[in-house]
């Protein structure tokens, strides 16, 4: 089935289009309204003075992704700055303080595990995985957003698509708004080394994005014509010369995004169910994509979800494509570069495709613990942080940081703005990883197999149970 594309604002989550639902076809399309312009939407909260009280954040820290909601000092750096001015203008108007420790991220996960089931309110809120804080919220450890005094999840500043997609029978047990950058830094592009383009006198990637035309089959071709055996052994390995780098966990959700399908859909009454089994379109995607990634070699084989060997390809040359994010954007690794690079979404399909989808690979939920003891606190204290990001973070991080610091054309800025338009956050890719993207249909890509017939079939009931007991926990 196609997916329903969850579409977010250009360069926030502010704005938010309304979707509606195209019924002229027998599938699943959502088109963009884009509504009215307006400033930026102000909060409604009360004045409050919490006379110097702290508000205690657990965050994680991590080279993908921002893991962190502020900074100690202001260093000169945009970003750092903006963050830092936004946490001091709401301090000082609601008069308390934040405080954060920031673990490693899978011990910021034992952490918050640990103190919550030993009922002890340490943090107001607590960074987690988003497959993480769902489990959470089916054993009854976190407080719902939609039960949080003073928090208006319809606000522009709340990302309101994204946070839809999440919900299960209506309810968003988990959201994201402006001041959690890692829902933008898990945002997947492709970068493209332009210098090797030039020289194999491939067409312009941008012009190819903006005529509608850049598809699986025009990607596949560019791929080939990159494809090098350098060292002339007659054995395609990581000292060779290919079209496209990446890790494989990472390309094949990329692409059946890009496509506009997924394993897992939502029905009249907003629960998830697997339709895989019966979905056809999903199955000519996975058969594309193999043959893009595992035939002619224009993909190196890397399946393990960090590998050198595939940065090293990109950054020494050796890959016309890579697939990469925002998040490593603002990285050692692209910072340091010296190849000319550019950024572009993945393609389409085909060109009778009408948009080019973005895959979110989920983020960092801030999930407020039942340990909570003043959920009113809680709630002014993210509705106020959320609004001041949308006002001071969400324009420097991307009018300044993506489209002028870490892009190296005008072109690639601009292209910012288009991926931004259809983000997509799949079910299968983030809530139910595990068991999906990681699960069967990564071993299948991994192991070199086109059997997604079967493999979808053979893990139907366990895929099936775990969808049905979130539904049900929930629903108590």
């Amino acid at each position: 089935m196609l997916l329903t594309a969850v579409v977010t604002s250009m360069t926030s989550c502010q704005n938010e289009p309304v979707t509606t639902v195209n019924e002229t076809t027998d599938t699943e399309v959502i088109n963009e309204i884009t509504e009215t312009e307006t400033s930026n939407t102000v909060d409604d909260l009360p004045d409050e003075d919490f006379e110097g009280r702290a508000f205690r954040v657990l965050a994680a820290e991590s080279t993908a992704y921002k893991g962190y909601i502020c900074v100690e000092e202001e260093t000169g750096d945009v970003l750092n700055d903006a963050i830092y001015s936004a946490n001091r203008a709401v301090e000082e108007r609601f008069n308390f303080v934040i405080e954060q420790e920031i673990q490693e991220a899978t011990a910021a996960n034992n952490l918050g595990t640990n103190l919550i089931m030993a009922g002890d309110d340490v943090y107001d809120i607590i960074s987690l995985t988003d497959r993480l804080a769902l489990s959470y919220a089916v054993q009854g450890m976190l407080v719902s957003y939609d039960e949080m005094p003073y928090i208006d999840l319809d606000k522009e500043y709340w990302c309101r698509s994204i946070n839809d997609s999440m919900t299960i029978g209506g309810n968003h047990w988990l959201a994201y708004s402006d001041f959690n950058l890692s829902v933008y830094d898990y945002t997947f592009v492709l970068a493209f080394n332009k210098q090797l383009l030039d020289e194999l006198q491939l067409e312009n990637p941008y012009e190819l994005v903006e005529s509608g035309k850049w598809t699986y089959d025009v990607f596949n071709e560019m791929c080939k014509a990159a494809v090098r055996d350098l060292d002339g052994d007659s054995v395609m390995t990581e000292n060779d010369r290919y079209g496209w780098s990446g890790d494989g966990r990472q390309i094949l959700p990329t692409m059946w995004v890009a496509a506009g399908v997924t394993p897992v859909t939502k029905d009249e009454n907003d629960l998830p169910k697997y339709t895989l089994t019966s979905d056809e379109a999903f199955a000519e995607v996975y058969e594309r994509i193999f043959d893009l990634a595992w035939n002619n070699n224009t993909w190196y084989p890397v399946t393990n979800n960090i590998n050198i060997n595939t940065d090293n390809m990109f950054r020494d040359g050796n890959a016309l494509f890579q697939t990469t994010s925002f998040g490593l954007l603002d990285s050692e690794y692209y910072r340091d570069m010296n190849i000319n690079y550019g950024i572009i979404p993945h393609p389409k399909f085909n060109e009778a495709q009408s948009e080019y989808y973005t895959r979110v690979e989920g983020g960092r939920i801030f999930a407020i613990p039942v340990t909570n003891s003043d959920l009113d606190f809680t709630g002014i204290a993210l509705e106020a942080m959320s609004y001041q990001a949308s006002v001071d973070i969400i324009p420097a991080y991307f009018e300044i940081a993506l489209k002028t610091k870490y892009t190296r054309d005008d072109e690639s800025a601009k292209m910012f703005d288009l991926v931004m338009e259809t983000r997509v956050y799949d079910l299968a890719d983030t809530f139910w990883c595990e068991q999906i993207r990681d699960g069967f249909l990564g071993q299948l890509f991994k192991s070199g197999s086109e059997a997604l017939a079967s493999a979808a079939e053979s893990n139907r009931t366990k895929v099936e149970d775990k969808i049905n007991e979130t539904i049900e926990a929930l629903a108590k």
